[in-house]
């Protein structure tokens, strides 16, 4: 094997703006801190400049940042891209939540960058027959277009790797699975919570929470559910993490469900480990499909109990598959329930040996390391 140089560098592409630290942006932190210590070059590229703390963590481990709104105009991104890649001379360009199939990877046969993707989004269904019918031969038409020039596909799942080879065409030896991992010495339960309940005016005895105030992420599932919990369960009460334009939607749906005063939205928090460590359980009623779900796994890994729909790679995530639930908020009510009358707790200190086991950031960023270093000897 030939022997790897320490003038490597990696342009990692996002298309996103940091407005937390959350899961991602620890990831970016620490494959810049592992960078750095194989003495290689690490440029990061935004769309808008990411918060502080962010901003800061990866400045500290001399990570170059560079800010690009993307264009509508995939030929305008390419020039972009295309003047980056000439600035910064990588030897891999990762495109991190953009489209596989683009006039970018074109880039790969103009100049000597070898190109990754990661997709860590999840998918919806074809809401039309149309669309159905379709959605299969125009990805595959893109894939005889546009897949030449990619080197490799990270896929943050094995559901998304079915995916991509059921529904985008694309070659499974193209692919690799590397699931995304959590910090999981931030992402621990906290013992002394009387604070943390004060804090938020939590009083009742069992606090339900449901992270991410979008449509796709279910919260009015949660919802549509509460009256149905509260009938059995009367002292809960509901915490939704996060804001939105989908907020407006909520806040009529609670007032027609008449659950107000068991509700409380928190908008948006830079940290959610102090919600996690007053919750009783936690909710994932993703009508998306998940490509993996962070929410899941950070909230096992702070030994809470996740109760999910049966959402793409939640089943690959989640440690007990009973947790899963069909995506009917009738049945998520009957399984809250459950959780939170049921007096054995023993499940909770093996969940987290699950995350701590299966997916552990620094597994996560060993993995991509060892890929960037087989691909630089590839041919």
């Amino acid at each position: 094997m030939v022997e790897i140089s320490h003038n490597i560098s990696l342009l990692s592409v996002c298309d996103a703006t940091p407005t937390s630290f959350g899961s991602f942006e620890e990831f970016l932190v620490s494959l810049s801190s592992k960078i750095k210590q194989e003495g290689w070059t690490h440029i990061i590229v935004f769309r808008d400049r990411p918060i502080e703390n962010v901003e800061k963590s990866l400045l500290n481990l001399d990570t170059k940042i560079k800010i690009v709104k993307p264009s509508k105009l995939g030929i305008i991104n390419f020039v972009r891209f295309y003047k980056i890649i000439k600035e910064v001379q990588p030897n891999y360009v990762h495109f991190h939540f953009y489209p596989i199939y683009s006039i970018m990877n074109y880039l790969s046969f103009l100049l000597d960058v070898k190109i990754i993707y990661t997709d860590h989004m999840g998918s919806r269904k074809p809401n039309s027959i149309v669309k159905k019918i379709m959605r299969k031969p125009y990805y595959f038409t893109c894939s005889k277009f546009f897949s030449p020039g990619i080197e490799k596909i990270i896929c943050v799942s094995e559901f998304v790797k079915s995916k991509y080879s059921k529904e985008y065409g694309i070659n499974p030896k193209k692919m690799c699975v590397i699931y995304n991992g959590i910090n999981t010495a931030r992402f621990q339960k906290k013992i002394n919570t009387k604070g943390i309940r004060e804090k938020y005016n939590l009083k009742e005895k069992f606090i339900v929470t449901c992270v991410g105030i979008r449509f796709d992420k279910g919260p009015h599932c949660l919802v549509k559910a509460a009256s149905l919990i509260l009938q059995r369960v009367p002292n809960v009460q509901f915490v939704l993490v996060g804001d939105g334009k989908f907020k407006n939607y909520l806040e009529k749906l609670i007032d027609d469900h008449k659950v107000k005063d068991h509700i409380i939205m928190t908008g948006t928090l830079t940290d959610v480990t102090d919600i996690y460590s007053i919750s009783s359980c936690v909710v994932v009623p993703s009508i998306c499909e998940e490509a993996f779900c962070f929410i899941v796994a950070e909230a096992m890994a702070m030994e809470v109990p996740v109760i999910a729909f049966d959402s793409g790679a939640i089943k690959e995530v989640i440690h007990n598959k009973f947790q899963v639930v069909p995506k009917d908020h009738t049945v998520l009510a009957d399984r809250v329930v459950e959780i939170l009358t049921e007096e054995d707790t023993s499940d909770k200190k093996e969940m987290r040996a699950h995350i701590i086991e299966n997916f552990p950031l620094e597994k996560c960023v060993n993995e991509h390391i060892l890929l960037y270093k087989k691909l630089l000897n590839s041919k």
